[in-house]
């Protein structure tokens, strides 16, 4: 980095860093990030659909699920009129959202007409609004006064688009049919290349388009390799492309990615050395990768399509995995570490399995059945042969059982919870939780997946049913983030293998995020009803299913898909040998 850039980044990042003081130190600001949390349950409570909550460039509106609003708001003298506003945005919002007021078909137009649109809507939407929530009326009298009163002072027109928002576009959330032709062979090996650099965008992200570029189009099209600043990315109109050179250098332009709006993206399939991450990602419009070549073995999957009300046959490929590596210092410093987490695993897990059960109508037992006893007197007087099964006997009644353990192993586990990494928690537990099933002697198997496209879901497998432990353990270790989640994908695997087990009770323990996507726009409601489809279609099998999650945003997900009492938020990662010991105890009743 040159010495200019040097200066002005350091002279900007002083005067980025003072005006976000100045913003938090007013106390009766609101930040959005502190009340996501309450404003999407009362959106999902509104809507009765799974909604979320994003930044929004300024005033913000909604486009499908998704809600945009200020990152901040303090224009009020009070905290709780502030947080008034966001109660009304939500509310407004959400009206407005059921009764499709927005743009839907794909029309380009200026940000003053989408204020002018959503002006003009908004007494219809208002109608609806005090209908429906009469208190809110003085709540927004108030707050359009307060905006009048400034209109007044200034000499200018009344500014209501932090009232009423701009309409949006609405997008179809069902696939095209694209095909994304000359896709580089490194696609089929997912991301071999370590990410070295993960920064979070400063800026929110309303609106994304992306650009369709192949490597064919890259080859022809480059004339010259220039030197490439990211901060001239969002202004790319089209014409030359410019080579990717894989080069990690975010970190010396950070003040000028914090100045970058992701309104335009590249999709390609060049390995990834840095991830800029942005929190909405939208249902881009974004073709399908190529066919695998047919000499690969995979398995085709049914997808189900929520809008049509029809599964997509045969949609999805499946490629099976075995693990050959290993990664045996990974497991001898597991179970180094956590000796006393294993050995308290060990007791809860011994005293659950030692316990007696109560068994009625035995031939032998400690003590008299008194249904049975009273049967057998009728017998007698009434001259029947009575029955010999009139005891008690407290032996532990064995449950044949099998339990297929599923990670997610894509990209959003090489984040952090309380300071633990996703992955190596996930690993952790498997190899802890693989050590007690093994010595008790329960059918169990460890997979991971991760996906790239329909075209290309991995399922990775650690440990078959059939697979000792001693051959399985070192396998663990191996397994790194990669790829995204097409969970609906995964869960039809792993009921296809547990139908094939004889046993009495058959469950599948999905350790996720919980959160659907895909790089072919597997979303929104859209993967949301696939996974509630697939765990249907285990239930209707006899199969069992539960969800663990460390990730917060989980709690946003996991209830839509699995319903009440079949999975589990936890607040910190190592929650997690706690909750499957809960979980086991469920399974074993």
């Amino acid at each position: 980095m040159s010495l200019d850039e040097y200066l002005f980044g350091l002279f900007s990042n002083y005067l980025k860093k003072r005006k976000r003081i100045s913003v938090a130190k007013r106390e009766e600001t609101v930040n959005l990030e502190d009340i996501k949390g309450r404003l999407t349950i009362l959106a999902n409570a509104v809507t009765g659909e799974p909604v979320g909550i994003f930044p929004a460039e300024r005033e913000g509106g909604y486009k499908n699920n998704n809600f945009f609003l200020p990152s901040y708001f303090g224009e009020m003298p009070t905290l709780e009129q502030n947080l008034n506003f966001f109660l009304f945005r939500v509310l407004y919002l959400s009206v407005q959202k059921r009764m499709n007021l927005n743009y839907n078909n794909g029309e380009n137009v200026t940000l003053e007409d989408a204020r002018q649109k959503a002006l003009e809507s908004s007494p219809e939407v208002l109608k609806a609004l005090f209908d429906e929530f009469t208190a809110l009326k003085p709540l927004f009298d108030e707050l359009k006064r307060h905006f009048d009163t400034s209109a007044s002072t200034s000499g200018k027109p009344a500014d209501y688009s932090y009232l009423f928002g701009k309409w949006m576009t609405n997008i179809p959330e069902t696939g095209n049919n694209d095909v994304l032709k000359n896709f580089d062979d490194r696609t089929k090996k997912a991301f071999e290349q370590k990410v070295e650099t993960i920064m979070n965008a400063a800026n929110p992200v309303e609106e994304m388009r992306t650009l369709q570029v192949d490597k064919k189009q890259q080859e022809d099209q480059v004339v010259h390799n220039y030197f490439e600043k990211i901060e001239t990315l969002e202004e790319h109109k089209g014409g030359i492309w410019k080579d990717f050179d894989g080069d990690d250098e975010m970190e010396e332009h950070k003040n000028a990615l914090d100045e970058l709006k992701m309104q335009n993206t590249v999709r390609t399939d060049d390995d990834t050395h840095s991830v800029f991450q942005t929190e909405f990602i939208e249902n881009i419009t974004v073709a399908e990768s190529t066919e695998i070549k047919a000499d690969d073995f995979f398995i085709t999957y049914d997808e189900w399509d929520y809008s049509s009300r029809r599964y997509k046959r045969d949609f999805c490929k499946l490629f099976p995995k075995t693990v050959t590596e290993s990664d045996i210092p990974y497991y001898n410093n597991t179970i180094k570490e956590h000796t006393v987490t294993l050995t308290a695993l060990r007791k809860m897990m011994t005293n659950m399995n030692n316990r007696y059960r109560e068994q009625r109508r035995q031939t032998e037992g400690d003590d008299f059945d008194p249904d049975a006893l009273t049967d057998y007197v009728v017998d007698v007087k009434t001259g029947h042969t009575p029955s010999e099964k009139i005891y008690l006997s407290k032996r532990k009644k064995e449950k044949s059982l099998s339990i297929l353990l599923l990670l997610d192993i894509s990209l959003s586990s090489d984040g952090y919870a309380s300071g633990n990494r996703i992955i190596d928690v996930e690993k952790q537990v498997s190899i802890l939780f693989g050590e007690i099933l093994s010595e008790f002697d329960v059918d169990f198997s460890i997979n991971a997946f991760f996906s790239k496209t329909r075209n290309y879901s991995t399922f990775v497998n650690l440990k078959s049913f059939d697979t000792g432990w001693d051959k399985a353990k070192y396998k663990i270790g191996t397994v790194q983030p990669q790829g995204y989640t097409r969970i609906g994908t995964a869960l039809r695997h792993s009921g296809s293998l547990l139908e094939k087990r004889e046993t009495q009770s058959k469950w599948i323990v999905l350790l996720s995020d919980g959160k659907p996507n895909d790089y072919d726009r597997y979303e929104g409601k859209y993967g949301i009803n696939d996974v509630k489809q697939a765990l249907y279609e285990l239930k209707q099998k006899q199969i069992n299913s539960y969800a663990l999650a460390i990730e917060a945003q989980a709690k946003y997900y996991l209830p839509v898909m699995f319903g009440q009492n079949h999975y589990r938020i936890l607040t910190n990662p190592m929650e997690l040998l706690d909750a499957l010991v809960k979980l086991y105890e469920k399974i074993r009743k």
